[in-house]
């Protein structure tokens, strides 16, 4: 421990640093600290101070040993306030209050502080304050034995028993207090969890029925595409085959139509020499003959039309209507 008796009021403390896992169950720990508490103005007062310090220190081991052997408490190692606070990250000294001996900050690695302070060799008060509330919960004062003749002895002195029964006693109610609270949060974190759990199985959920709604529609999808297509191919090959059948179709009126065209070339022939020695004469032909003539043609004609438009049922009938007309044009002559 390193000396600070430079500094007033001097300070000696004995805390230590619990594990963090103090934190996370019911153990009970305990630190303390020294103090001088009174003013050093002289070479006496120096001189009384290394005297309180040697007894503030026996106070303090004999302190220790007592709440050792009652055990159910973990009693923390001796550190120096500014190493206290360093592993604290603590930048104030402000989180420690040398009139109180409150640790603002220590709350679940120290449950209590044990001061034992005195401004004098021959006697001490030793507080035990609740770190978490800063009450005062156990008062002794300890006076220091002497001998017959006034000299000081280091005895067990007669405040550490009652004081220790009476942390035992506080010890117990915080520990049960602890216990809890840590129940509590156990609770707490386990409610939590499970929330969380909770939540991530309905996002799971939801994004499953996300992606099977969306392989649904692209299943869908896919089968109308290839039921179009399957459409598209089937229209293709009826196309195909309507114009296959229309083609045999034509094909089979042609010859009839070609004999048709000839025949009518003919009766144009035969009729246009008729016409042309009437002509010479000062005649013409007959009026029914010309009619004739004039529908055989235009039936032709029509008859081409019908052809290039690949009208076949049209064509049937034209072709059947010029050959009756030109059967009744055969019938003039």
């Amino acid at each position: 421990m390193r000396s600070i008796f430079s500094r007033f009021p001097v300070v000696l403390i004995l805390v230590g640093w619990c594990s963090i896992t103090y934190a996370q169950d019911a153990n009970i720990s305990v630190g303390a600290i020294t103090k001088y508490s009174g003013i050093a103005t002289n070479q006496g007062d120096l001189k009384n101070l290394k005297e309180v310090n040697e007894f503030l220190n026996v106070l303090e081991s004999q302190l220790a040993k007592e709440l050792l052997n009652r055990g159910g408490m973990d009693y923390l190692d001796r550190m120096d306030t500014q190493e206290v606070f360093q592993e604290l990250h603590l930048s104030s000294n402000a989180a420690f209050n040398p009139s109180s001996g409150g640790l603002k900050g220590l709350m679940g690695r120290l449950d209590f502080l044990v001061v034992v302070d005195s401004a004098e060799p021959t006697a001490a008060r030793m507080r035990l304050i609740d770190v978490e509330s800063g009450a005062v919960k156990a008062l002794e004062t300890c006076k220091r034995k002497t001998s017959l003749f006034g000299f000081a002895q280091d005895g067990r002195a007669d405040c550490i028993a009652p004081f220790v029964t009476r942390t035992t006693e506080v010890a117990g109610a915080k520990r049960a207090m602890k216990a809890a609270r840590l129940q509590q949060q156990a609770a707490r974190d386990q409610a939590a969890k499970q929330k969380l759990a909770d939540e991530q199985k309905a996002r799971n959920r939801d994004q499953q029925a996300v992606q099977r709604t969306a392989q649904a529609q692209a299943e869908a999808e896919a089968r109308a595409r290839a039921d179009e297509k399957e459409d598209e191919q089937r229209n293709a090959e009826a196309e195909s085959r309507a114009r296959a059948e229309l083609d045999a179709r034509i094909e089979a009126l042609r010859p009839g139509l070609d004999d048709e065209t000839q025949r009518l070339s003919s009766a144009n022939d035969f009729w246009g020499t008729m016409s042309t020695q009437l002509a010479s004469s000062g005649m013409q032909l007959r009026s029914d003959v010309r009619g004739a003539l004039n529908v055989a043609n235009a039936d032709s004609r029509r008859c081409q039309e019908l052809l290039s438009q690949r009208n076949v049922e049209q064509l049937q009938i034209c072709i059947t209507k010029l050959h009756r007309d030109l059967d009744k044009l055969k019938a003039l002559n």
